[in-house]
């Protein structure tokens, strides 16, 4: 038997939903007693509307402001989305050029709920090398490239996805939803994402979003390369290589 209560409360908060995504697309930005005066209801809960909002990327808070405005997914949904199959298309030429620019192996991934996912790869030139791993899943935890997609969603929406925590792939994978917070803050901070050991040990690797001519990301490149070669100071080096291919497939698509 349903909850008419329940029922009408959800629907309620629906409709203030829509009804705020609607102002924000006619008014570009607003403050949370804005969205209250417009709705008739009170700060504390269109605060939490604002919240909830944010939590998926559905709105964002401007940097050092107290102002909110549309967020990443709803932009990339009235945008159109880029196939998979286009941005592999798109992504494999600029893949090899990072492969022999690193000389190492580079990957796509793709954020696929809790994972990342390798849509493409190309395999470095040296004989002890790290293999492509196309089509596998990996927490995204536990990945240069998954921990450089979960950096650009908000706190809220990265912790969510883990709601029953962190599995440990390796002694060296991070161990709980706190580590993965800080670990992300770094991540952005810094343009760049690591994986050192943490998916396999003996295998590290450096990665970096690539965003649309819009700002939305889609993906992630990385380098790995077994961790004889590629130590945080190599990873640093590489850090630009990556993040000029990213730029250039962003563009592209």
């Amino acid at each position: 038997m349903s909850n008419k209560h329940g029922d009408v409360y959800a629907a309620s908060s629906v409709d203030n939903a829509l009804r705020t995504l609607v102002y924000l697309r006619g008014h570009q930005h607003a403050r949370v007693t804005d969205i209250s005066d417009h709705l008739g209801v009170a700060r504390s809960t269109a605060h939490r509307l604002l919240t909830t909002l944010r939590g998926h990327g559905f709105v964002e808070q401007e940097p050092g402001g107290r102002r909110y405005r549309l967020g990443p997914v709803l932009l990339g949904l009235t945008r159109g989305a880029v196939d998979e199959p286009t941005l592999v298309q798109v992504a494999h030429s600029h893949l090899v050029q990072l492969r022999d620019a690193a000389a190492e192996t580079a990957n796509l991934l793709v954020l696929d709920g809790p994972d990342s996912r390798f849509a493409d790869g190309v395999e470095g030139p040296h004989p002890l090398r790290v293999g492509t791993r196309t089509g596998d899943r990996v927490p995204a935890y536990a990945t240069a490239g998954g921990k450089a997609l979960l950096s650009e969603l908000s706190p809220e929406a990265a912790r969510t996805r883990y709601r029953r925590g962190l599995t440990r792939l390796t002694p060296a994978t991070l161990p709980d939803l706190d580590a993965l917070a800080a670990d992300l803050v770094t991540a952005r901070a810094r343009g760049y994402a690591l994986n050192i050991d943490e998916s396999v040990t003996g295998v590290h690797g450096v990665g970096v979003p690539v965003r649309d001519r819009f700002g939305t990301c889609l993906a992630a490149v990385t380098v790995s390369a077994p961790s004889i070669r590629l130590d945080v100071n190599r990873a640093a080096e590489l850090a630009p290589l990556l993040q000029q291919t990213a730029a250039r497939i962003g563009a592209e698509l």
